[in-house]
């Protein structure tokens, strides 16, 4: 393990000096980056070829990202396995995630991802960057760039560089989404904001509309109440000046029936001095006729 670790600070020194020569070849002499990856890669293949685990690890690396060297895959893969077949952790973690991802999970790699998450419990950095880089793009576990954050800023604290740079991407993406996400959250709280104004309005537009309609409806009950008492009130007068010409004709009738009554009492009368009047004519006559019905008769004794 100590052996490794000497060898990584080794390699990392070697790239450091690398880029500090290539900043200043750049400067002196307009060399391009390229040139001085392509000097990096020459000198981690010398060490590969010489059997060095962790250069084989790093020649992969770099046909896999293209970094001082065509990109390859086939080569990627054939350091990596040569590392790996020298126990090397990152390259046998590099095999497995290379084979989860092209061909899913299978009872061994189940096995063998079950043994990288416990040594990653257990604090060893490099599973721990490894078992990162799964969450971060869901090979063999469920996407969950908490997850992923959380494993990758352990190896960090490990000291594993490549970690800290897939913990900024991650933290950049969960960036990304954490917006994606707030704009969202805007764009529904405004849309419910609007819905909830226009909901409002149609409520207000709505309860203004009963009103209006309740108040119509009210001023056609008072118009039909005013119309109503209106007619009785025309009915009752009405019905008062019938009563009245009723009354006006009854007296009228009483008037003449009285008149009638006084004419009829008045020509009885005539009739009754008439009739007394010619009874007393007869009655005279008759004395005068009949000597024994006048008031001497009682005195003649032949009227006895």
């Amino acid at each position: 393990m100590q052996c490794g670790a000497m060898m990584r600070i080794f390699n990392y020194l070697i790239l450091a000096l690398s880029l500090g020569l290539s900043a200043w070849v750049y400067a002196e002499e307009g060399v391009t980056f390229s040139n001085v990856s392509a000097g990096v890669f020459r000198f981690q293949v010398k060490l590969a070829e010489q059997g060095n685990p962790e250069a084989q690890y790093i020649v992969g690396e770099m046909y896999e990202k293209g970094s001082g060297v065509t990109k390859d895959k086939t080569k990627a893969l054939y350091w990596f396995e040569k590392s790996a077949g020298q126990k090397h952790k990152k390259a046998i973690y590099k095999l497995l995630f290379l084979e989860i991802q092209s061909n899913g999970l299978n009872d061994f790699t189940k096995s063998q991802l079950g043994t990288l998450r416990h040594e990653a419990v257990t604090g060893y950095a490099d599973a721990q960057y490894f078992l990162g880089k799964m969450y971060a793009v869901g090979v063999g576990v469920p996407k969950s760039l908490s997850s992923a954050l959380t494993w990758l800023n352990k190896a960090t604290f490990s000291g594993i560089a490549e970690a800290e740079h897939e913990a900024i991407a991650v933290e950049e993406e969960l960036q990304v989404i954490r917006e994606k996400q707030a704009k969202k959250r805007a764009a529904a709280l405004e849309a419910a904001k609007k819905r909830k104004a226009e909901e409002d309005r149609l409520r207000a537009a709505k309860l203004k509309k009963d009103r209006q309609r309740k108040a119509q409806a009210e001023k056609r009950r008072l118009a039909q109440l005013k119309s109503s008492k209106n007619a009785d009130a025309q009915r009752a007068a009405a019905q008062r000046k019938r009563m009245e010409e009723e009354q006006r004709l009854l007296k009228e009738e009483k008037i003449r029936l009285e008149k009638e009554r006084k004419a009829i009492e008045a020509e009885l009368a005539r009739n009754a001095k008439q009739n007394k009047s010619a009874q007393k004519t007869d009655t005279e006559a008759s004395y005068q006729s009949d000597p024994c019905k006048g008031k001497s008769a009682r005195f003649l004794s032949t009227c006895r």
